[in-house]
């Protein structure tokens, strides 16, 4: 009787990507009868082999046609010196960023793909060296989360020329958190317009009726969460007083946060809310708040967005959207593990994630 265990199926799948390591891409395998009397096993046993290196990336199945060997596959066994990809990244150590090389990572670690990390800290002289590195090295494929914009650097020119650079030199990207207008990839993001919604919604639910929003210089993120807010006040039947939107000029953490919400609630007709782009700023928020007097919640309810750690470091926690940045970039590799190892599967151009709400007591009257 054909032999099928756990052991048994480990085995079978490492003889049969030596067998398949000596074969040229797209070649179609050969077909399980075949494969069951070479190996003296089960049929559940071949398909299982089958299944385990399909999903990292060595085979690939054509529906109604067969599996056939990919494109790019590792060496038999190799937990280094195979593929690689770049990732590119505007800072490692803050925002969302830090998860999303963490979901990269570990899919990454799966599939036995080494990542190389270029952190370019918003600065063209920086992207430029690793997207040049990438191509020097022949990476496998790129992964890019797109720099906020520079004034002082025309950070997106710049990276639309490298990427067709990229393309040029047969090297497949995709985007993670944003994209590049003009430039086709698939994407892995995640929804900002329903996280500026939950959260305005939210606040208005709490009765809070006059919602600032706060947030960083206008571009594609920021302006998707703004929407957000726009319609969760639309969907209520409340107009909204325009003067209560400020896109401040600066790209610090925490200080526009505290300026503009300080400036607000001094004001003819103060807020009492408001939702930040980023906890950074909702926190310098909360000390706008707390300097004069007033308690987060139960006086000026705040809303956060990423939902950092930050939320839980002070007295009132804050209420936040959590972006699931694992999660992002995870879905963000195998966007481009799909493209390097199943180049004739149609995948998806874009993956959205769903934001969460994370309610606490910033945003509580309670």
């Amino acid at each position: 009787m054909p032999r099928s265990t756990p052991v048994v199926t480990n085995d079978v799948k490492l003889r049969l990507e030596e067998e398949i390591s000596r074969l040229p891409a797209h070649v179609r395998i050969r077909a399980r009868r075949a494969l069951m009397e070479s190996y003296g096993v089960s049929r559940t046993t071949i398909d299982r082999a089958i299944e385990q290196l399909v999903e990292q990336g060595f085979l690939y199945a054509s529906r109604g046609a067969g599996t056939y060997v990919a494109e790019r596959r590792l060496a038999p066994g190799s937990k280094e010196g195979g593929v690689s990809i770049g990732v590119l990244l505007p800072d490692i150590r803050r925002y969302t960023y830090p998860g999303i090389l963490r979901g990269i990572e570990h899919a990454s670690f799966e599939r036995n793909v080494n990542v190389v990390v270029g952190n370019i800290e918003n600065q063209v002289v920086r992207q430029t060296h690793y997207l040049q590195s990438f191509m020097r090295n022949r990476v496998s494929g790129v992964i890019v989360a797109p720099a906020r914009p520079n004034p002082s650097e025309d950070l997106e020119g710049q990276l639309f020329c490298m990427l067709r650079e990229l393309e040029k030199n047969g090297i497949p990207f995709v985007f993670c958190n944003r994209s590049v207008p003009g430039l086709d990839a698939p994407m892995a993001t995640s929804n900002d317009f329903l996280g500026g919604f939950l959260a305005t919604r939210h606040l208005l639910e709490q009765g809070y009726l006059r919602i600032a929003y706060i947030s960083h210089p206008r571009y594609a993120i920021s302006l998707n969460r703004y929407m957000g807010y726009l319609s969760a006040y639309n969907l209520a039947g409340i107009d909204v007083d325009e003067n209560l939107a400020v896109f401040s000029d600066s790209w610090d953490f925490e200080a526009p946060g505290r300026r503009e919400m300080g400036r607000l609630l001094d004001g003819p007709n103060p807020p009492d809310a408001a939702f930040c782009f980023t906890d950074f700023l909702a926190l310098g928020a909360y000390r706008a708040v707390t300097e004069r007097g007033l308690a987060p919640g139960r006086d000026v309810g705040i809303a956060g967005y990423d939902d950092h750690e930050v939320c839980r470091s002070v007295d009132i926690s804050l209420t936040s959207v959590k972006l699931h940045s694992f999660e992002l970039g995870r879905q963000a590799a195998e966007l481009l593990f799909d493209r390097l190892f199943s180049p004739h599967i149609r995948s998806s151009p874009a993956v959205i994630l769903t934001p969460e709400l994370k309610a606490r007591r910033s945003s509580s009257r309670g």
